[in-house]
């Protein structure tokens, strides 16, 4: 006896029908696994050789920031294989609940080299010792702060006593750099930095080429003041 083996579109087509879903989903798992294994094994630079610059301001383009970035570090640090902005929720202080969540899951995971913060939001950290301070950077002159007003950048310390309230420790010092008159960063960037100052995690894994870093960017975004801040 013969049989019919030959297989036709109808077969195709009816396969497809009650089992084509299977086929998608396989597709759909392959892509992620590839892109699960791409995640693992791609080349990520180690802590020293990048500088992560962590900015709250969620309406700008984080693409228009790096591209920004890229000619500042590959002139000032190019021994430094990457640097990139995170674009953070807009500081709101401690009642705003989900960029405050942010914020401290970020420091408290000592992610970041270079923060740029709310006023509000710098000094609450800052006086937990979440910032490098930089009189020595600044007395050295690594990092030019010519015309710009150093005040809302100083801060005094605080501790815990022993019922767990926050006290000041009388030490204090200057853990920031205000970025009012970097008015770059909001005519080309659309960062609004009226109220913002930068600094330096405490964490940072890369500290040298970060200040080294966070001086060209200041002398970057140093330009015109934009109408709107006038």
């Amino acid at each position: 006896m013969k049989l019919e083996t030959r297989l036709t579109w109808r077969d195709i087509r009816n396969h497809l029908q009650y089992q084509g879903w299977l086929y998608l989903l396989l597709i759909v798992l392959s892509f992620a696994l590839i892109s699960l294994v791409y995640a693992q094994t791609a080349y990520r630079p180690p802590q020293d050789k990048r500088i992560d610059l962590y900015i709250q301001g969620s309406s700008a383009s984080s693409d228009a920031v790096n591209a920004f970035l890229e000619p500042i570090w590959e002139e000032a640090v190019p021994q430094a294989e990457l640097v990139s902005a995170v674009l953070l929720l807009s500081g709101g202080g401690e009642n705003d609940y989900y960029a405050n969540m942010q914020l401290v899951t970020y420091i408290a995971a000592a992610e970041g080299d270079i923060y740029m913060l709310s006023t509000q939001d710098f000094k609450r950290f800052a006086a937990q010792g979440a910032f490098v301070p930089l009189e020595e950077a600044i007395a050295q002159g690594r990092i030019d702060v010519d015309g710009i007003n150093l005040g809302a950048g100083r801060v005094t310390l605080v501790d815990t006593n022993e019922r767990g309230e926050l006290i000041s420790t009388g030490q204090s010092g200057q853990f920031g750099i205000p970025a009012y008159n970097l008015y770059r960063f909001a005519s080309d960037l659309m960062i609004d930095n009226r109220d913002m100052v930068l600094s330096v995690a405490v964490n940072s894994g890369n500290e040298e080429d970060t200040i080294t870093f966070l001086n060209a960017l200041i002398q970057a975004t140093r330009g015109d003041i934009p109408d709107f801040f006038k």
